[in-house]
């Protein structure tokens, strides 16, 4: 089959996923607007991975079991439209699948003109995403510590990519680029998801949501682009590199950076998965004179997995959102107290509930928690005063929706006396976090207690309104919590919270640019449309202040993409192609060739030596591991050690690939083969610039087998000697 064919094969399935998923979506997402058609695709996408991980126990990982679970899902589905005849109206599906076409389409363009799976950390995702293809149980081995599986790692966003794309037998060059368009889409198109059922159907306010979300980018990008177009002053690592990099020694990465810089990360894989679950909270939000929070026990099952399903693909998501879904159902029993005034009856259902939640999303994943073995975390500690973010850095990242959020918190307060409160607040909150050494106190104190109090106060209605006011109050408190306690990880020094705060502030975003559309609605609702008349925005002339200074925050942030889009494009210089690894062709020909051999006919997940070195992460070195998935003795060094391997076993076996490959011992050759079970033996142009490579012992045809000739030798050794 044609790589197009396969294309349209994997296209085709995602689409008749997101059709087939219509009636779960809508179980799970009843009194949502679009009755939770902007989840389906997202919904099938995890149940398929999730019904594939489970099945590979029984039957392994292959493309019966994937088929298997097609099936299982169509038939769930089939079973809960005949029965509950749920499905959304035809304009809804409509808007829809034009919002993810349109978000898949713009991105896949992006990727053809950015399609090199090169650079940065994308050999690492590409060895797990090809990982994940060839493995056929669970954990996957490790590409880069043969024998070693990925029991560290978080692997489920891989999965959700792996396996559809094993089921269509597309290219994993092409499925890599054609992953960064999905998640791209799928995610654009829950951000309109969430922004259209906040509004009760307005499509415009999605669609504006979705924008906030996905498509703007921080101040920093109108900073850089002045320093070097305006002031041409030098910048080492090119116009969009400082826009994720504002606060020092963190990283602080937004959706739009994370595409246009195009790792197939975690974190990237799993934004619309968060946003799933985000728009299943909002459903039990709006669930206000119901007994249960859930429709009925498959709404409560299709939650867990969703929810479950955080911790292994990014397990930094699911305490936030655990948080978060415990936070809603305390409003949902809150609500059942108000009305039927049993309190007793209220507490126990709540604690019924939040119980049930927490087995069930831990429940459905056992074996994955059974096999996961972390290393790189050691703990929290404290954030030393020097290393605590600034009050103009965090305004650099987030000023644009501060600013409407700030607004439309304050006009809320309806009166001079509680906005005179709230401006003594806002003072203390000064005092404090001069006291205390944290600049931020200043911003998010206040943040978090008008938030906070308006949540509260809007607790009885259950209301949209109240729902982004807990997004906004979770998006202070986890801010204040990044420049209280840091996660201890490899990292030290000054870079020691770098993690956390790439993370965390991940999250940051997501609330932040909800709420501030939200913000934007309710702005315009009560002040240009003429139902409600607060005095703080009262007169033409502050309307028109107000109005220039939104104007202005919006264009800078909308310098970013574009911008970045433009030059990480000039800057690639790529044939427009969507196979990741046509850059090869011009960088290594032999490479391009012998990788491609490697793919078509080697099996299984056989252990293939290639070179490494002490100083090979972000190189050229495990070409070979990342783009076939086949594990090697060691990739890159530092990496795995930072994924908690011992350095010295670490550096023991870069010894190890280096005397294979340079000592004419034919014995000692075998018995360090033998030790890393070694059934291929790799040499290109690489490994002869980096070892003295002796071929003599790999002509002795006893032992081993030439089985590609190019400017590449690729050897097999005889299992039978």
């Amino acid at each position: 089959m044609s790589d197009y064919l396969q294309v349209i094969l994997w296209f085709f399935l995602i689409e008749i996923l997101g059709l087939i998923s219509i009636p779960l979506a809508g179980n799970a997402g009843s009194r949502l607007a679009d009755r939770g058609v902007s989840a389906a695709k997202t919904l099938g996408i995890i149940l398929v991975a999730y019904f594939s991980w489970v099945f590979s126990y029984i039957w392994g990982f292959n493309r019966t079991t994937i088929l298997i679970s097609f099936l299982v899902l169509c038939l769930l589905s089939i079973g809960l439209y005949r029965k509950h005849k749920i499905f959304p109206e035809r304009k809804v599906l409509l808007i829809n699948e034009l919002v993810f076409l349109t978000g898949f389409f713009f991105f896949l363009l992006v990727r053809v003109y950015l399609p090199k799976i090169y650079m940065h950390e994308k050999f690492m995702d590409f060895a797990f995403l090809n990982a994940v293809i060839r493995t056929s149980s669970f954990p996957p081995a490790d590409p880069w510590f043969s024998g070693g599986f990925l029991d560290f790692y978080y692997y489920f966003g891989y999965l959700s990519v792996g396996a559809l794309g094993k089921l269509s037998a597309v290219n994993p060059a092409i499925l890599f680029n054609l992953a960064v368009a999905l998640t791209f889409a799928l995610s654009f198109n829950l951000f309109f998801g969430i922004g259209y059922n906040l509004t009760h159907g307005k499509i415009r306010y999605g669609l504006l949501t979705a924008g906030s979300g996905m498509l703007l980018g921080n101040l920093q990008g109108l900073i850089e682009f002045v320093s070097m177009y305006v002031l041409k002053e030098p910048v080492a690592s090119g116009y969009y590199w400082s826009s994720s990099r504002v606060i020092p020694f963190t990283i602080n990465e937004f959706p739009y950076f994370t595409f246009i810089h195009g790792d197939l990360h975690s974190h990237m894989l799993a934004i619309p998965f968060q946003l799933l679950v985000l728009l299943f909270l909002l459903n039990i939000y709006f669930r206000k004179s119901e007994k249960s929070i859930f429709e009925n026990s498959l709404a409560f099952i299709t939650f867990s997995i969703a929810l479950g399903f955080l911790f292994p693909s990014n397990s930094w998501d699911f305490p936030v959102y655990f948080g978060l879904a415990l936070s809603v159902i305390f409003v949902f029993y809150y609500g059942h107290y108000i009305h039927n005034k049993n309190l007793f009856g209220s507490v126990a259902e709540f604690f019924k509930s939040v119980i049930l939640v927490s087995f069930f999303s831990f429940l459905l994943y056992l074996p994955f928690y059974l096999s996961f073995n972390p290393h790189a975390a050691r703990g929290f500690d404290f954030v030393v005063p020097e290393l605590r973010t600034t009050i103009d850095k965090f305004l650099i990242l987030f000023g644009l929706f501060l600013f409407l959020i700030f607004s439309f918190l304050v006009t809320r307060l309806e009166s001079r006396r509680k906005i005179g409160f709230f401006i003594l607040f806002v003072g203390a909150s000064a005092l404090l976090s001069l006291t205390w050494s944290i600049p931020l106190l200043a911003v998010l104190l206040p943040l978090l207690a008008l938030s906070l109090f308006l949540f509260l106060k809007e607790l009885p209605e259950r209301s949209a309104t109240g729902f982004v006011f807990l997004l906004i109050a979770t998006a202070a408190f986890i801010a204040l919590l990044c420049e209280i306690v840091y996660l201890d990880d490899p990292f030290s020094g000054d870079f020691a919270r770098m993690n956390t705060v790439f993370k965390f502030y991940m999250h940051l975003w997501v609330f932040l640019a909800i709420a501030a559309s939200y913000s934007y609605y309710e702005l315009r609702l009560r002040y240009w449309g003429g139902s409600g008349d607060r005095m703080l925005l009262k007169g033409a002339y502050v309307k028109k202040a107000w109005t220039a200074v939104l104007v202005l925050l919006v264009i800078s942030c909308a310098v970013f993409p574009v911008v970045a889009t433009f030059t990480r494009i000039k800057d690639m210089n790529a044939e427009p192609a969507l196979d990741g690894m046509e850059y090869m062709n011009e960088l290594d020909r032999g490479d391009y060739n012998a990788i491609r051999w490697m793919q078509k006919n080697i099996e299984g997940s056989p252990v293939v030596l290639e070179a490494s070195e002490d100083a090979s992460s972000y190189t050229y070195t495990s070409r070979v591991s990342a783009n076939t998935g086949l594990p090697t003795v060691i990739g890159w060094a530092s990496h795995e050690w930072f994924w908690g391997r011992n350095p010295k076993e670490v550096e023991m076996r870069i010894t190890d690939v280096r005397s294979i490959y340079s000592t004419g011992n034919e014995k000692k050759t075998l018995e360090l083969m033998d030790k890393y079970n070694i059934s291929y033996v790799y040499i290109g142009k690489l490994e002869r610039q980096m070892y003295r490579v002796n071929l003599d012992k790999f002509e002795n045809e006893t032992y081993f087998e030439l089985v590609f000739r190019d400017s590449v030798l690729i050897y097999k050794l005889k299992k039978n000697m």
